[in-house]
């Protein structure tokens, strides 16, 4: 292989030889706030699916989409509201959204786990026919 045009980002520089502290503190606390306020807000809804289902959405499809499955969130919903699994309807659709239905499904599975005190280590047969490992 030739790296002669690869681009050279951190060679010999990273990791730095000294971190400024001073700059990350700051966005860290930020970004932990942020989510304080989020696991609040969920904490107070009626359905906190209303918030979760999308994100699980958009992180089975980019996550997909890096394994080469291509698919988009229209199409997962389109799946989600006009089809059975086993109707006549669901062979309509292409076989990435079947792949990304599943790992959105496996994702919902490792979320219901945790909720009934599994730990983020554990794995269960119980909720699917399938062994699901929560990374």
């Amino acid at each position: 292989m030739d790296f002669q045009q690869a681009v050279q980002y951190h060679y010999d520089k990273f990791p730095p030889p000294k971190l400024d502290y001073n700059k990350l503190v700051t966005p860290l606390i930020n970004a932990t706030d942020a989510l304080a306020r989020y696991d609040q807000m969920l904490k107070n809804m009626h359905n906190s699916e209303i918030l979760l289902a999308p994100l699980r959405n958009q992180e089975a499809v980019i996550s997909s989409r890096m394994e080469g499955t291509i698919s988009t969130i229209d199409e997962i919903l389109r799946f989600e509201a006009d089809s059975d699994n086993d109707s006549e309807e669901a062979k309509k659709f292409r076989s990435e959204i079947f792949e990304t239905i599943l790992y959105q499904r496996a994702l919902l599975n490792a979320q219901n786990a945790m909720v009934d005190g599994y730990f983020i280590t554990t794995f269960n047969q119980n909720y699917t026919s399938t062994i699901i490992i929560i990374w």
